[in-house]
């Protein structure tokens, strides 16, 4: 049976995606339980809804344009603040509970395959979901085009970890409240987020013509850039399978160049307004055509394992963090930031701090946050080939 929009309608394709995202993102904006939810979950649900309807279609020239062009510019976009330099200075001890974290994910991750062991797909799996655990929705997206995961698999992930990192907070919120926890742990803010602070206030002005302008420039040429490359790595003769993935995949040369690109000229990709808004916006209607083409039952069966999962590394995580940090008298604060910066990723960060009203750790948390996403997809790759993933063929 034909979709209301034929596929190769391209006027009306472009037309239903454009305000299927504006409705989402206008959703997240005015109520609050679709800010929970989120654009992106919401674009999904559309996508799913309107393409069993048949209103729009399962296959599109439009969805192979969305994954092929506006994707592949959106994540540079979302690295533009990933200054190393700046992450390591001021992140302060937050960074060291996250490596910590980092290592208990990496940890699980390689568990994976073993508690799962009858799954399809699941060597997959861990190696692109250890990249969440790590950095967040980015590094999942980017794994997922190094290894051959499943499109069902990575729906699963993107609504049943955001799911789970709004129930994270909200636990994080009780615990933090419990006379346990304020019996046994440090409380209060470090001297050194006030200074943290005042480096990293938000600029509120305007976005302007000129910085869009730009940051969609510098992403098509760091597109182009990793493109020429990656053509000309896969082109020789005699390398290794692993300079392959790292070298010979878009997304994961984008990710370098960009980190290379935002420590070397902070002051210039680093004010650039309007590039994680628009980089974001890119992301989300990629979404959409996902959820477009996805089998619900599929979803579901999937998403179930997904959120074991990541009650499994948060437990672990929680375990060996909350021990540590006792008997090093961390501040429960950076504990919890760190965790959730890199269980979530960096827009979870300020999720958390604003319910939380710890103001003073937001850009500290973003920061840290964007430290995971610099390094998930190198702990991915190493998942990956311990495990022997099968390699994405597009």
């Amino acid at each position: 049976m034909n979709s209301l929009i034929a596929y190769d309608d391209m006027i009306l394709m472009w037309a239903a995606v454009a305000i299927i995202v504006g409705v989402a993102v206008s959703m997240e904006r005015k109520w609050k339980w679709a800010a929970r939810i989120g654009a992106t979950v919401l674009c999904i649900f559309f996508g799913l809804i309107l393409a069993n309807l048949r209103v729009i279609p399962f296959t599109s020239p439009v969805y192979a344009a969305t994954s092929g062009i506006l994707l592949p510019l959106g994540i540079p976009m979302l690295l533009f603040k990933s200054d190393i330099r700046r992450i390591i200075k001021e992140a302060g001890q937050k960074l060291i509970v996250y490596n910590i974290v980092a290592i208990t994910a990496f940890a699980f991750a390689l568990l994976i395959p073993v508690i799962w062991s009858n799954v399809a797909g699941i060597r997959e799996y861990a190696a692109v979901q250890v990249g969440g655990f790590v950095g967040g929705t980015v590094n999942v997206i980017s794994l997922s085009q190094v290894f051959a995961l499943s499109e069902d698999f990575l729906i699963g992930i993107t609504i049943a970890g955001n799911f789970f990192v709004g129930m994270m907070i909200m636990f994080f919120n009780f615990m933090y409240k419990t006379k346990f926890f304020k019996r046994t742990f440090r409380y209060g803010a470090d001297e050194e987020d006030m200074n943290e602070v005042e480096s990293g206030k938000k600029d509120l002005s305007q976005i302007d013509m000129a910085s869009i302008i730009q940051s969609l420039a510098v992403a098509f040429l760091i597109f182009g850039a990793s493109t020429i490359l990656t053509r000309h790595v896969n082109g020789l003769e005699g390398i290794s399978f692993v300079t392959r993935q790292l070298f010979g995949n878009n997304f994961i040369v984008m990710t370098i160049i960009t980190t290379i690109a935002a420590t070397a000229f902070p002051n210039f990709l680093g004010n650039l307004k309007g590039s994680t808004e628009i980089g974001t916006l890119f992301m989300t209607a990629w979404f959409l055509t996902l959820g477009a083409g996805a089998n619900i039952n599929v979803i579901i069966s999937q998403g179930l394992l997904v959120l074991a999962a990541y009650l499994g590394v948060f437990a672990l995580a929680c375990t060996v963090i909350f021990t540590i940090g006792k008997i090093l008298n961390w501040r429960i604060e950076n504990m919890m930031v760190a965790i959730d910066a890199c269980i979530g990723g960096p827009p979870t960060v300020a999720a958390l701090c604003a319910t939380m009203r710890w103001n003073k750790l937001i850009v500290p948390g973003i920061l840290v946050a964007l430290y995971g996403v610099i390094i998930g997809n190198f702990v991915g790759i190493l998942v990956g080939n311990i495990w022997g993933a099968l390699p994405f063929i597009g």
